[in-house]
């Protein structure tokens, strides 16, 4: 289970952090985690043990994708809000973009 603070505790500067198979929410101003995720507790997710995680924070949701699999986890606690396969098409590189990049 993700770590959890209050909301009202944080700041509103987020960064979203993926590493070796998590993801950290993490306050800007002071670097303190507010969650921590790791994507094999989520479903399909074992594949993404110790991998490369790449990350977006959009509005209140962190995209995170690793070995073809996507997963949008709430800002506000790191819960699972949807998740999307795609393992076994290609080498298990998976990036992301977004209109604003």
């Amino acid at each position: 289970m993700p770590e959890r603070h209050a909301s009202s505790e944080r700041s509103t500067a987020l960064v979203a952090v993926g590493h070796a198979g998590s993801v950290l929410l993490l306050e800007a101003a002071t670097g303190r985690i507010v969650w921590e995720r790791a994507l094999t507790e989520l479903p399909a997710g074992m594949p993404c043990e110790g991998q490369p995680v790449a990350v977006r924070l959009i509005d209140s949701t962190v995209i995170a994708a690793c070995m073809g699999q996507v997963f949008a986890l709430s800002a506000d606690d790191g819960s699972l809000l949807w998740q999307i396969n795609r393992r076994g098409r290609g080498d298990g590189a998976t990036s992301i973009a977004i209109e604003r990049d």
